[in-house]
């Protein structure tokens, strides 16, 4: 069986079913407007849930086999604080354990037979995170899930780098690709911090640093550590009980939020202006947490209206001479056939990709990517016609 989408047949929909706890009717209605979508990969069947249904998190999967299924829950959101001086004494019971949040995207790692599969957060299997993650950490993530029991547990961590698809950011401890383990689960159950500390040391897997452990109340040491990141050009922090009693919260540093938006307004028609809304949130109440006074204020007005506007109006005048918007990357692959089967799953996902070249090195066979973007589209039909889209 090839790898892409698959119509469901009437036993996978059963083995859905049994697997989530649900009516086959419900799953079938679920599939049909796309809510749960079915996959093959590399001959394995799975299905994913695109939204949270019912107790079951946006990107939970079944592994779907001929009268059985494994579930395998989502990644739940963790949600975001602005005022760490209310939100920690407030939520949190005593402790807090600060662990460093790393720039990239989160990945699920799981074993099944052997195989090691890398589940996105969206619930798919991605061939390069998978192929990649195997090649680079394969061996030791296969002792670490046998010596748990790898029919009920995942390894969930954060893929940075330069050399991936979706979020590149240069790491001086993960240059090219890097995989940080920042949970361990046994089902739908998160396992204490400090035991993902032991399990991946005690197997040579990096993890997303703890920084400290601290009381509830204690906003100096918190702050301090904010701004060593901040200085660190480093993206924040995630906030942790060390028994998993509450769920974590975040915390992302003034650098993050300015760079987010400078990127993220290259592309400001698909996904700039949310950078800008969501960012600029997290900047009034950081602003009112320090207490910033007028000069302060106007260094920070001009800080955000130079990320958003400069990367934003280069992007018209790129179009307007002729180019077009588009992202590069470059990636590394065991074969040809893995690179093919790369393309062809980001086509399916929606994403058009152009292979600009590629080269055999060391390492495998590098492809340098390029991902035309929809901005440059809008932005010609307004050049073309003087009209706004949006009001």
């Amino acid at each position: 069986m090839v790898s892409g989408w698959v119509k469901p047949e009437p036993w996978m929909l059963d083995t859905v079913a049994d697997t989530l706890g649900m009516s086959r009717d419900r799953v079938e209605r679920l599939a049909s407007r796309r809510i749960i979508r079915f996959r093959s990969f590399r001959g394995l069947l799975y299905a994913s849930l695109k939204r949270e249904v019912s107790k079951y998190p946006e990107g939970t999967v079944v592994i779907i086999g001929r009268g059985w299924g494994r579930l395998i829950y989502g990644y739940p959101p963790i949600r975001r604080i602005v005022l760490p001086e209310v939100a920690l004494p407030k939520y949190f019971i005593d402790k807090v354990v600060v662990e460093e949040k790393l720039n990239g995207y989160n990945v699920r790692v799981v074993m099944l037979d052997d195989h090691l599969y890398a589940l996105t957060r969206g619930g798919y299997i991605c061939p390069y995170t998978t192929s990649r993650i195997d090649r680079e950490l394969g061996e030791k993530l296969r002792e670490l899930l046998f010596e748990l029991g790898p029919e009920d547990h995942v390894v969930a961590g954060e893929v940075v780098g330069l050399e991936n698809p979706y979020t590149r950011h240069y790491y001086r401890e993960a240059p090219k690709f890097g995989y940080f383990v920042f949970d361990i689960l046994r089902g739908d159950h998160f396992l204490p911090p400090r035991f993902r500390e032991e399990m991946t040391a005690k197997h040579g897997i990096s993890q997303a640093p703890i920084l400290a452990v601290i009381d509830k109340n204690d906003m100096e040491t918190f702050r301090t550590i904010i701004d060593r990141l901040e200085r660190e050009g480093r993206e924040g922090v995630v906030l942790k009980d060390p028994s998993y009693r509450v769920r974590p919260l975040k915390y992302t540093t003034h650098y993050t939020n300015i760079e987010d938006i400078r990127i993220g307004m290259k592309f400001f028609f698909e996904e700039g202006m949310e950078f800008v809304k969501s960012r600029l949130l997290r900047e009034i109440f950081m602003a009112y947490s320090k207490k910033l006074e007028e000069d302060d204020l106007e260094k920070l007005a001009l800080e955000l209206g130079m990320a958003a506007l400069k990367p934003a109006i280069d992007a018209v005048r790129e179009v307007a001479a002729g180019e077009s918007i588009y992202e590069e990357f470059t990636l590394v692959f065991n074969n040809y056939a893995e690179l093919k089967e790369f393309i062809e799953y980001m086509s399916e996902m929606g994403v058009n990709l152009t292979l600009i070249y590629t080269k055999k090195n060391r390492e495998g066979i590098a492809a340098k990517l390029r991902k035309i973007r929809e901005t440059s589209i809008h932005i010609r039909r307004i050049l073309e016609t003087g009209l706004a889209p949006i009001d």
